[in-house]
């Protein structure tokens, strides 16, 4: 078992980068991990499982760094999908989703229509109305709630929510696979400067027993040491940085604007208890204001 620190970590690839991505869980030589990864997280009925994988030879987003990775996959009962699996964080990322779910769905042959779904892998919270990290959208019948089926897919997987559930310990990576690869690609995240080795280390004891879950962060591990490895992960991150400032430079206004409600409502909480005469130590301590900022109010 391995016994890596925070500042080793801190040297792995971000998983939720595409070419980290596709090195580690995409992986040619290993679709074995591959399938494991796509079955888990979409969860399919038994005879719609993936039981193989291949990566479109007229793969028609290569010229568009913001274009998601693509795999064609064939369940059980010999069906085709196409899976297409985003890793840019963007405000536009719903429309952007129906935008490629619809063309991967137009390049299909007129007489040979296959169901596409799209996955969107996000390192913000998006949406505010649920607390599940997991959102599914399909088209469905208005009153009835109906879903169209073997059409369209759009998944929804929020990062943030993630970390928080299991810090909470809401799930259980020890008996849901899902959770399991999800939080692999959670360990590292280089968007925003932070590694969890607590993460870590539970999957690395968890890989004892999941040969899968062992492959890939052997596989991770090995990688992270090419210097010919990390030079294209590292040009593919600065790319995928640049391509998302307008998200972080958005959420730094979000904290600021937060901080400065969070600071006006501190204000006035103190003030109503200055008006009943309460002794500024104890509005300090719960207001949490300095003593200075109370004087002031004063």
């Amino acid at each position: 078992m391995s016994n890596y620190k925070k500042a080793a970590l801190q040297k792995l690839m971000d998983l939720k980068i595409d070419v980290a991505f596709q090195k580690v869980i995409g992986w040619e030589q290993h679709h074995n991990v591959t399938l494991t990864f796509l079955n888990e997280i979409l969860n399919r009925e038994p005879r719609q499982k993936i039981q193989r994988i291949t990566v479109p030879s007229n793969y028609f987003y290569e010229e568009n760094i913001l274009a998601p990775v693509h795999f064609i996959g064939i369940t059980k009962d010999s069906k085709k999908l196409h899976i297409l699996i985003n890793f840019f964080n963007r405000f536009d990322i719903v429309k952007r989703s129906l935008y490629y779910a619809t063309k991967a769905y137009a390049e299909q042959s007129e007489n040979d229509l296959q169901p596409v779904i799209f996955i969107n892998l996000l390192s913000y919270e998006l949406f505010n109305q649920t607390e599940n990290f997991h959102a599914v959208y399909l088209l469905q019948e208005q009153h009835t709630g109906t879903p169209l089926p073997d059409v369209f897919e759009l998944h929804f997987i929020e990062y943030p929510k993630i970390i928080r559930d299991f810090e909470a310990k809401k799930i259980d990576p020890w008996n849901d696979a899902k959770a399991r690869w999800l939080l692999l690609l959670a360990i590292v995240d280089h968007r925003n400067g932070n590694v969890y080795n607590d993460i870590y280390k539970e999957l690395d004891l968890i890989s004892l027993r999941d040969d899968h879950i062992r492959a890939a962060l052997n596989r991770w591990k090995e990688l992270s040491q090419s210097k010919d490895e990390m030079e294209v992960y590292e040009e593919r991150l600065k790319q995928t940085l640049e391509e998302e400032v307008e998200v972080r430079e958005a959420k730094r206004r979000e904290d600021e604007a937060f901080e400065k409600g969070a600071k006006k409502l501190q204000m006035e909480i103190a003030k109503k208890m200055l008006a009943e005469q309460m002794d500024i130590q104890s509005i300090s301590k719960i207001t949490g204001l300095s003593l200075k900022e109370i004087q002031e109010l004063r």
